[in-house]
């Protein structure tokens, strides 16, 4: 497996702090997506590239969102996990079995699919008026990766275009 480190996290986390996100969105959390904000709460990634061969122009993740942690500032910030899970849902923006745990540069999330462990990229930008929010919901998911730990894998340093 190639390095994959994380430059700027916040504070590190506690599994008590993992479980309290499990709490907070109902769901179990991956092995390998649990290992890793262990390792790094959140931060900018060394490789940072999704190249497909589906015809979609490159992306970049340009940050992991944080796990809120005690003393870390504002629990309502939507920096952190938690918090964007929260809005997102709740203003029906993304379904609640997203979980959005990192951002492209226009604020598009890359999202764990709290079903199946999948990654997914998540268009916001891409909502549509003529379409039910639903529909939209359904329409601005492009898979990524089967696994969390398959999405980590699959990033590339600037792949130089």
């Amino acid at each position: 497996m190639k390095e994959f480190v994380l430059a700027g996290s916040e504070k590190s986390v506690a599994f008590s702090d993992i479980s309290a996100l499990e709490n907070s969105v109902g769901f179990t959390l991956p092995r390998a997506f649990v290992e890793l904000y262990l390792k790094f709460n959140g931060g900018e990634p060394n490789r940072s590239w999704i190249v497909t061969d589906d015809g979609y122009d490159p992306m970049q993740v340009v940050d992991f969102k944080s796990i809120h942690t005690e003393g870390a500032g504002n629990s309502s910030d939507t920096r952190f996990i938690d918090r964007c899970y929260k809005v997102m849902s709740e203003r029906q923006v993304i379904p609640h079995t997203l979980l959005p745990f990192a951002v492209d540069g226009g604020g598009n999330f890359f999202c764990l699919d709290l079903l199946n462990g999948a990654v997914v990229f998540y268009a916001v930008d891409s909502f549509r008026e003529d379409m039910s929010m639903v529909a939209n919901q359904v329409a601005v998911q492009k898979m990524i990766a089967q696994s969390f730990e398959k999405f980590i894998d699959t990033l590339e340093e600037d792949p130089g275009f």
